[in-house]
């Protein structure tokens, strides 16, 4: 079974990883590449084009081999250490990535400069005033059913609770053993019902940036960007209460593994990684037929007016990390990926991500309380 678990978890770590980051220059706007401002018939210029083609081509080369190393050496391990080091492998694999994204926003950014792309172009920040008004989210009562879900979580963890063993498996090893038991208790119910609420807390919450996040609008086709980015955010506001939804569940599945209601050990490991790999599936196949902003979404086509957008580059640091005291946007959309991030000059930034990392801290604190 640990063999089995091993590549599994493999699969699920390294597979859609080194995917997603191969097909990340694909799926971002065209008139952004590696994190810089470019019109969009140069996406497909011969130069620009070989340069998403050999961070491809890197990520998929070495990414791999480092992948599979990874797995050769974990199988060779004891169960302690592999479940160590498979996980951390994964943050070896995003700092390559790292290396070979920021190796391409050099080419790129000297590519531009050197062939002058933007400067004889007629710039222009184009919004939709109306925009805001238009169906751009899923609607909220959707969230209703993670509320059922806790609900329901609760109620049958009080039920059922005569029927609760003294001794409950908390973690398991890659080999299907019981690292860790809780006693039975009254508290150990509340494990799943908080982490329910705090997922549930977390997707409302990326609910109401994706309604608030800046606008974004090609200058060069206004009517066409404006509609694809109603659908980009509507679709991915969808995903977020059906992911939400599927860990929420996912906890009252657990709730019931804790109460002796599911014992199969088969069943207890293979039902959570399905459902992640479930998750980051649909993930991946939204942001390929979506794209950044929608711009892989099909719409009806405007003629383009021969504008380009605003070059903002000096406010994007390495093309990723967005900094612009002058902006009064907090979220903004990602330049290199699928999503959103933050205006690192707005104070209200730095107080979420502190706020954040208090939350984490404290679920942390929490969860383990009530486990012991």
């Amino acid at each position: 079974m640990r063999v089995f678990m091993i590549i599994i978890t493999f699969i699920i770590c390294y597979i859609p990883l080194l995917l997603i980051f191969g097909i990340t220059p694909y799926i971002t706007r065209k008139t952004e590449g590696f994190g810089v401002s470019i019109p969009e018939h140069i996406y497909h210029d011969a130069q620009v084009k070989k340069i998403r083609d050999n961070y491809r081509n890197s990520v998929v080369l070495y990414g791999g081999l480092i992948a599979i190393a990874i797995l050769l050496a974990v199988l060779n391990m004891n169960s302690t250490v592999s479940a160590i080091v498979l996980p951390a492998g994964v943050f070896v694999e995003i700092g390559l990535m790292f290396i070979f994204y920021v190796r391409g926003h050099k080419k790129m950014k000297a590519l531009k400069e050197k062939n002058m792309w933007i400067e004889s172009k007629l710039q222009r920040v184009v919004i939709d005033t109306e925009f805001r008004k238009k169906k751009v989210r899923v609607s909220p009562w959707w969230f209703l059913l993670h509320l059922i879900t806790i609900a329901a979580t609760m109620a049958i963890g009080l039920y059922l609770y005569d029927i609760m063993p003294d001794k409950v498996p908390m973690n398991y090893s890659l080999s299907g053993e019981v690292t860790r038991w809780a006693e039975k208790s009254y508290k150990l119910l509340l494990f799943a019902p908080f982490m329910q609420i705090f997922i549930t807390g977390l997707m409302m919450f990326i609910y109401w940036t994706i309604g608030k996040a800046k606008q974004q609008v090609d200058a060069a086709h206004p009517q066409r960007s404006i509609e694809q980015n109603r659908i980009f955010r509507y679709r991915w506001s969808a995903f977020l209460v059906f992911m939400g939804f599927a860990m929420v569940v996912l906890f009252g599945f657990t709730q019931l593994s804790m109460l002796g209601v599911v014992r199969n050990i088969w069943i207890i490991t293979m039902v959570p990684m399905v459902m992640v790999l479930g998750i980051v599936i649909s993930a991946i196949v939204l942001s390929i037929t979506t794209g950044q902003g929608g711009s892989r979404v099909n719409v009806k086509k405007d003629e383009s007016n021969g504008a380009v957008n605003r070059d903002d580059d000096k406010y994007w640091k390495f093309g990723m990390f967005y900094y612009n005291p002058d902006d009064p946007a907090v979220f903004v959309e990602k330049r290199f990926g699928v999503g959103w991030t933050n205006n690192f000059a707005r104070p209200m930034s730095w107080v979420m991500i502190a706020a954040f990392v208090v939350i984490i801290i404290l679920i942390t604190y929490v969860s383990k309380f009530l486990s012991i």
